[in-house]
């Protein structure tokens, strides 16, 4: 069994600065309609047991779910879709 951190979730985020919705699900988070997520879902998960298959493949499926690989981020500074996604991972701060 795996104790799931905060070092373990940084490892996962995308270059975009979040998770996939498959990633999560990798780790038990439960996701409602349109990717909503439960308030406190991460304190909730950090501190829990999961498997080592689990956290392969939370990690292994990290970008999987970007559709242009490259260097360059796909959304802009300035979008709100790169906004969201800042606050999102803004949430593990």
């Amino acid at each position: 069994m795996v104790t799931v951190t905060k070092e373990l979730l940084e490892q996962g985020i995308s270059r975009n600065g979040a998770w996939s919705a498959t990633q999560l699900r990798a780790l038990n988070v439960p996701i409602g309609r349109r990717f909503k997520l439960i308030k406190g879902w991460k304190d909730r998960l950090i501190g829990s047991e999961i498997t080592e298959q689990q956290k392969n493949r939370f990690l292994d499926l990290k970008d999987k779910h970007i559709k242009n690989i490259n260097t360059e981020p796909l959304f802009d500074e300035f979008s709100l879709e790169h906004q969201h996604m800042q606050e999102i991972g803004a949430c593990l701060r």
